[in-house]
C-alpha cells in the first residue's frame, strides 16, 4: 500500500469512527494503537490526526496528545446554532437548495437521514465555503444526532418540515435546532452515561 493510500484509508476509517461516535468524547487517541488497529504505520495515522485537528474532530494538547473533543453544554448549543445558521443561509442564498430536498430520504436511521438531508443542502449551494462549513459542522454534531432519539421524542416529521420547499423552510430549520439547543445538557449527560 502506498503512503497516500495508507493515509487516505486511515483518514476514512478514523473520520467514520469519530462521526459515528465509536470513539467517545474525551477518549485518548494513541497513534501506535490506532496504527495497529488500522494495519498501517504510525506516520499516516499521525498525519491524519493532525488533519482531524484542523477539522476540529480531534483536539491536541501538549503533554496529553490527541483526544476526542468533549463539548460543553454551551459548545454543543453553539454547534447546533451554527448548523442552523449555515442551513438557513443555504436556503436563503441558493434557490437550488430548496429544490434539492424534494427526493425521499433513504438512509436506515434517523441520524443518517438527517445527515442525508443536510448534505443535500450542502451539495446544492454554489459557494464552496458554505458547502464545506455545512459538511464540517454536520460531522461534529453527528454523534449527538445518533443519540437524539434516546433523549428527544424525534421522528421524520421534523425532517419533512425542513425538506418542504416553501417559505416556512427557514423557520422549520430554526425550530429543529432550537429544540436540540434546549436539550444540549440532556444530550451530553446521556452521551457521558453511555
Amino acid at each position: 500500500m502506498s503512503p497516500i493510500q495508507a493515509m487516505e484509508r486511515s483518514y476514512a476509517a478514523l473520520h467514520e469512527m469519530l462521526r459515528t461516535g465509536q470513539l467517545p468524547p474525551g477518549s485518548r487517541l494513541e497513534a501506535a494503537r490506532l496504527a495497529e488497529q488500522l494495519g498501517v504505520s504510525m506516520t499516516p495515522v499521525r498525519d491524519v490526526l493532525h488533519r482531524l485537528v484542523g477539522e476540529r474532530l480531534v483536539e491536541a494538547s501538549s503533554g496529553e496528545g490527541f483526544h476526542v473533543p468533549r463539548p460543553s453544554e454551551s459548545e454543543l448549543r453553539d454547534l447546533y446554532e451554527w448548523n442552523a445558521a449555515l442551513l438557513s443561509m443555504a436556503v436563503r442564498t441558493t434557490p437550488a437548495a430548496i429544490l434539492a430536498t424534494t427526493e425521499p430520504l433513504v438512509a436506515d436511521s434517523l441520524a443518517e437521514r438527517t445527515k442525508e438531508l443536510f448534505d443535500r443542502f450542502a451539495a446544492s449551494v454554489s459557494n464552496g465555503e458554505l458547502r464545506g462549513a455545512i459538511l464540517a459542522v454536520g460531522d461534529r454534531i453527528h454523534p449527538y444526532r445518533m443519540i437524539e432519539p434516546n433523549v428527544l421524542a424525534t421522528n421524520d416529521d421534523e425532517l419533512a418540515e425542513i425538506a418542504r420547499p416553501d417559505r416556512t423552510q427557514v423557520q422549520a430549520i430554526r425550530r429543529y435546532h432550537l429544540r436540540r439547543m434546549r436539550a444540549a445538557a440532556d444530550l451530553i449527560r446521556y452521551r457521558d452515561r453511555h
